[in-house]
């Protein structure tokens, strides 16, 4: 019983003072008076980080339970999506509608993307999407992706 005691000590006083550094890092989501333009600036991002290849940027920016929907029944996670990124040469984004509730964005728009998914050519015109993005308590993260739009070449 002593040696529990003993290794139980150093554990609680360790968590009584990591727990404060933690709850002083975490906020509450900001509340945007335009959430179309949080959402602009977030979707380009996302984009932008597809369009370098930027892995370790996406690995940041993607939820740990990121999901994506393709409109030809393509699906991944997180890994599986880092693991196969598509290739964005060229984007253009129009039409976006943003709503925030809290520490959740969801934002819907047309996405004109020249490229490359699942190795087939992607040139349609402006295709319908959907990103749904969600706070940690320090930053946005792209939780769920969808593109409405068949892919065609």
């Amino acid at each position: 019983m002593r040696h529990i005691r003993v290794l139980l000590i150093p554990a609680v006083a360790a968590l009584l003072l990591v727990a404060p550094a933690v709850a002083a890092t975490a906020r509450p989501a900001p509340q945007f008076p335009d959430p179309t333009v949080a959402g602009t600036r977030l979707v380009t991002d996302f984009f932008v980080l597809l369009r370098n290849k930027d892995s370790a940027g996406l690995q940041r920016f993607l939820a740990p339970a990121f999901q994506v929907q393709r409109a030809d029944g393509s699906a991944a996670g997180k890994t599986d999506y880092l693991a196969n990124l598509p290739t964005v040469t060229a984007f253009t984004l129009t039409k976006v509608v943003a709503t925030q509730t809290g520490g959740v964005i969801v934002v819907r728009y047309l996405a004109q993307a020249t490229g490359l998914v699942n190795g087939k050519p992607y040139t349609p015109g402006p295709a319908p999407r959907l990103s749904v993005f969600s706070w940690t308590g320090t930053r946005w993260q792209l939780a769920a992706h969808a593109n409405f739009n068949p892919l065609t070449g």
